[in-house]
C-alpha cells in the first residue's frame, strides 16, 4: 500500500527554498512541494487540448484583429508595433475571464456607453480568437474555464494539501480550490490586514467570518478554522532617507549592508527590494565587492548578441545615430553588415533568417546565451514562418531586440544579499529589509489591464480596480515590514521625483525631507580633490594665423582663458546629460525657420508639423517648442507683410573669406533684397537681447552681424547693405546702428592681432561670464 504524503503549497520556488533551509535539520520525511503555478497546472487537465505557448498566441491573436473597425481601438496593426502592444489585449482578456466577468456584462454597466464601441470591437476579437483557439485544439486562460477537468490521479497521491496563500485568487481560482477541497482535504494558511479585504470577502462567502490583522489556518474542506493567533509586527529600527541622485541611493545601500553586517546580521538574512528592475543595472556597475545575488537573474542588454542587434538596428533605422565608432568597436563583419544593408527593407525569408540566426551565434561566446539563443531563435522561425506571416527585416530585428530586453540568465558568481521584486518576496521572511525607489513614478507599479475601462466601470463589473491592485501591493509591502526587525527605505528626492503616497500609510511617521547625498556619496566616488589650474598661460602663437567666427572671436574677447581651453587645446565638454543643452533650442528654432521659408508662408499646418517633427526628435524640449510655437505664429504673420516688398535671397549661407589678411568664416541665416538694398538677418532666441549703441560699443565682444556685413559685401560688391537682428521674441527687427563704428573697432583688433606674437591667456575679471561656462571647474569659479 503506498503512503500517502503532505504537499506544501508556496507562491514561488524562493519560498520553498527558504522552508527547506529553515528545516534542514529536522529529522522527519520530507513533504511534497509546489509552487502555486505548478499546483494548479498538475491539479486539472484539459481533454485533447494543450497549454498555447507566447508564440502561437500572438499569432492567433494577429489573426483575430483582421477586420475594418479594429483601427477604432487605438492599437496599431502594423506586425512590430502589434507585438509591443498586444499585451493591453490578452492581460484584458485574462482579468475578464479569470473574474468570469462577460463583455456583455461590461457594456450593461456602461451607462453613458463611453467604452460600447471599443468593447464591441474587443468583445469581437475575443469571439475570433477564442475561434481559433478551439480550432487549433489550444487552452488559453481566455477559454480554460469550459474546459477544466479535475486531475483526480494527482490529487488523490496526498492525504493532505497545505497551502500557504499569499495575495488575491481570482474567482476561476477560488472555484478551483473549492473544487480541489471537496476531493482532498485542503488546508489554506493566510494573513489579513486591512488591505486585503477582497480576500477576507472571498472566503466569507464559503462561510469563514475572518477579522483583519489575524494569522488563520482554515480546513476548506471542512469549513473550519483550525488556528487563529493575533499579527504582531517584529519591527524594531526603522530609518528613511531621500537622496537627490538616484545613483547615490547605491551609496546608503552598501553603507547599510556593512552595518548590519558589522552589527552581527548573517548577509543571507539582507534582501534589498527593486521596486523597478531598472535599477539592478545601476547596481550592477557599483557593486565592487561582490555583496549581491539577482534573484530575477541577470539582463544580457550587454551581451555580445544583444549590442551585435542593437547596433545594426540604430545603423540604418535612425539617420543621426552615430555608430561607426561601434562597427570597428564590435568588431562587426563587414559582409554581413552589407548583407543586412540590403535586406534592410524587404521581406524576410528563410534564408535571410537563417543566415542571420549563425551570425549572431556566432558572435556570441557566452554559453548560457547561446542556450537562450537558440531557443529564441527557434520560437521566431515558428513565429515568422507559421500561416506565411509577412514581416520585414527591420521589423524582425526590432522582435529580436524586444524579446532580447526581457531575457535572463541565472547570476552564477551571485552574493550572500539577495536582491528581489517585491513579488518574489511572498511568503520569505528576512531579518533586515532594505526597499530603494520608494518613489511614485515605482509604487505604486501601473498595471496594463487598466487601459481600456474606467475606475467606476470596472468597479460595477466586479473588476478588479487600480485601488484593488494599489491595495494588493500595500498588503505585501505589509507584511514584508511586518516580519523583519529592520527596514530602511531610501528614495529620490529632487524637482522631479518625489516619495510615493505610499509612504505616509505604511510607514505611519513624519519623513524627513532633506537629502543625504553628502553623507555617503564618498562611498561609490573616489575621493579626489581636484587641483585647479591657477598659474599663467603664456604662450607664442599668431592669432591673426587663424580662421575667426564670430563665436571664436567672442570667447576670446570675453575669456582668453576659455578661448585657450576651447580653441586651442580643444577641451569638449561632456556628453552626459538627457536634458538638451542650452543650444539646443535656438538650433530647432533656426531649423523650422530654414524649413518653412523654403515654401509659400500661408499653410500654418506645415509650421505645425515642423514643430511636431522636432518635438519628436528632441521629447525634451517639448514644453519650450509649444511656447515657441506660437511667437513663431507672430514672427510669420510679420513676414507676410515684409514679403510684398522684399524677396530672400539665401538662408544659412556658409562663407569663408579674408578680411584684413585674418581669415574668417560662419554662415548667414538670412539674406534679403528689398529693391537694390541687402538685408543681412540674424536670427535671436534670447531673451534678454540687447543691441550696441553708439554709446556702449566699444565695449562689444560681438560682431557677428559685421562678420555677416563684409561677407554680403565681398558676395555682391556693394556697400548698399543693412544688418538686422530678428527677435523671435517679440517678432522685430534691430538695427544694427553702430555698424560702422564697430568695424572701425574690428579693424583695430584684427591690426592687434597682427602686432601680438605672444599671449597670456588669463581668466576673465568678470566673474558673472562663468555662470554658464563650460570650464569653470577647471578654473575654480563653480
Amino acid at each position: 500500500m503506498q503512503i500517502k504524503q503532505k504537499l506544501i503549497v508556496f507562491p514561488t520556488s524562493r519560498a520553498i527554498r527558504e522552508h527547506l533551509l529553515l528545516n534542514k535539520s529536522s529529522n522527519s520525511l520530507l513533504p511534497f512541494f509546489l509552487t502555486i503555478d505548478d499546483f494548479f497546472k498538475k491539479s486539472f487537465f484539459f481533454n485533447n487540448k494543450k497549454l498555447i505557448d507566447e508564440e502561437h498566441k500572438f499569432l492567433l491573436l494577429k489573426e483575430s484583429i483582421k477586420f475594418d473597425d479594429f483601427k477604432k481601438l487605438g492599437i496599431s496593426s502594423n506586425f512590430t508595433q502589434f507585438l509591443k502592444q498586444s499585451d493591453y489585449i490578452f492581460r484584458f482578456f485574462t482579468e475578464i475571464s479569470s473574474e468570469k466577468v462577460d463583455i456583455n456584462e461590461i457594456k450593461n454597466v456602461d451607462t453613458y456607453e463611453f467604452y460600447k464601441e471599443h468593447l464591441e470591437i474587443l468583445n469581437k476579437i475575443k469571439i475570433n480568437y477564442i475561434e481559433l483557439l478551439e480550432k487549433n485544439n489550444f487552452i488559453d486562460r481566455v477559454n480554460e474555464a469550459n474546459h477544466y477537468k479535475l486531475n483526480k490521479d494527482f490529487l488523490n497521491k496526498f492525504e493532505e494539501i497545505e497551502l500557504n496563500f499569499e495575495g488575491y485568487f481570482t474567482k476561476v481560482e477560488f472555484d478551483k480550490i473549492l473544487q480541489i477541497s471537496e476531493n482532498t482535504k485542503l488546508i489554506i494558511n493566510l494573513f489579513t490586514n486591512e488591505y486585503n479585504k477582497k480576500s477576507i470577502e472571498a472566503f466569507k462567502s464559503i462561510g469563514f467570518e475572518l477579522e483583519e490583522n489575524k494569522a488563520y489556518k482554515l480546513d476548506i474542506s471542512n469549513k473550519k478554522i483550525l488556528e487563529e493567533t493575533q499579527v504582531k509586527s517584529i519591527l524594531q529600527n526603522f530609518e528613511i532617507k531621500g537622496f537627490a541622485s538616484r545613483i547615490n541611493q547605491i551609496a546608503y545601500i552598501k553603507a547599510t549592508i556593512v552595518s548590519c553586517i558589522q552589527s552581527g546580521v548573517e548577509p543571507s538574512k539582507i534582501v534589498l527590494i527593486v521596486p523597478d528592475e531598472g535599477f539592478i543595472n545601476k547596481l550592477k556597475l557599483f557593486d565592487n565587492e561582490g555583496y549581491f545575488n539577482f534573484a530575477m537573474g541577470l539582463d544580457i542588454t550587454n551581451s555580445k548578441s544583444y549590442k551585435l542587434l542593437y547596433t545594426l538596428f540604430n545603423l540604418f533605422s535612425d539617420e543621426e545615430f552615430k555608430i561607426d565608432f561601434s562597427i570597428e568597436f564590435f568588431k562587426i563583419n563587414k559582409d554581413f553588415l552589407e548583407f543586412i544593408k540590403q535586406n534592410w527593407n524587404k521581406q524576410l525569408t528563410l534564408n535571410i533568417f537563417e543566415f542571420l540566426e549563425k551570425e549572431v551565434l556566432q558572435y556570441e561566446d557566452n554559453e548560457e546565451i547561446i542556450v537562450k539563443l537558440n531557443e529564441l531563435f527557434y520560437k521566431f522561425k515558428v513565429l515568422f514562418f507559421t500561416n506565411n506571416s509577412y514581416i520585414l527585416v527591420k521589423e524582425a530585428l526590432k522582435i529580436l531586440l524586444q524579446k532580447l530586453q526581457k531575457t535572463t540568465i541565472d547570476d552564477v558568481n551571485s552574493g550572500k544579499i539577495t536582491v528581489m521584486g517585491l513579488l518574489e518576496s511572498r511568503a520569505v521572511n528576512f531579518e533586515v529589509v532594505i526597499i530603494c525607489d520608494f518613489n511614485e513614478e515605482f509604487i505604486p507599479k501601473i498595471s496594463l489591464k487598466d487601459k481600456f475601462l474606467s475606475t467606476k466601470v470596472k468597479e460595477y463589473a466586479n473588476l478588479p480596480t487600480i485601488k484593488d491592485r494599489e491595495n494588493l501591493q500595500k498588503y505585501y509591502y505589509k507584511r514584508l515590514i511586518n516580519n523583519c526587525k529592520s527596514l530602511y527605505v531610501c528614495y529620490t528626492n529632487n524637482e522631479l521625483s518625489f516619495i510615493s503616497r505610499f509612504a505616509s500609510e505604511l510607514f505611519n511617521r513624519k519623513i524627513d525631507n532633506r537629502v543625504f547625498d553628502n553623507e555617503y556619496k564618498h562611498i561609490i566616488y573616489n575621493k579626489t580633490n581636484f587641483s585647479h589650474f591657477d598659474k599663467q598661460i603664456i604662450e607664442t602663437i599668431d592669432l591673426s594665423k587663424m580662421t575667426w567666427s564670430a563665436t571664436s572671436l567672442k570667447a576670446y574677447l570675453q575669456c582668453k582663458r576659455k578661448f585657450y581651453l576651447q580653441y586651442i587645446l580643444k577641451l569638449k565638454e561632456h556628453e552626459i546629460s538627457l536634458k538638451p543643452k542650452g543650444y539646443e533650442l535656438g538650433d530647432i528654432i533656426h531649423k523650422i525657420l530654414y524649413e518653412y521659408f523654403e515654401k509659400s508662408l500661408d499653410s500654418f499646418e506645415r509650421l505645425e508639423e515642423l514643430f511636431v517633427k522636432y518635438t519628436q526628435k528632441n521629447p525634451f524640449l517639448t514644453l519650450e517648442l509649444e511656447v515657441w510655437k506660437k511667437k513663431i505664429y507672430k514672427v510669420f504673420e510679420n513676414e507676410k507683410q515684409r514679403f510684398e516688398n522684399i524677396q530672400i535671397l539665401h538662408k544659412e549661407l556658409p562663407f569663408n573669406m579674408t578680411y584684413q589678411g585674418i581669415n574668417i568664416k560662419g554662415a548667414i541665416d538670412r539674406i534679403d533684397k528689398q529693391n537694390d538694398k541687402y538685408l543681412v538677418i540674424d536670427y535671436k532666441t534670447s531673451s534678454s537681447l540687447k543691441v550696441d549703441s553708439l554709446k556702449n560699443y566699444e565695449k562689444s565682444c560681438d560682431f557677428q552681424l559685421e562678420f555677416y556685413y563684409l561677407a554680403v559685401q565681398e558676395l555682391y560688391k556693394t556697400l548698399n547693405i543693412e544688418s538686422f537682428y530678428y527677435d523671435l521674441n517679440s517678432a522685430k527687427l534691430l538695427k544694427e546702428e553702430a555698424l560702422d563704428a564697430k568695424l572701425e573697432l574690428l579693424n583695430t583688433i584684427f591690426n592687434s592681432f597682427k602686432q601680438t606674437k605672444e599671449i597670456n591667456f588669463e581668466k576673465c575679471e568678470d566673474k558673472a561670464l562663468c555662470g554658464f561656462c563650460s570650464y569653470k571647474i577647471i578654473c575654480n569659479r563653480e
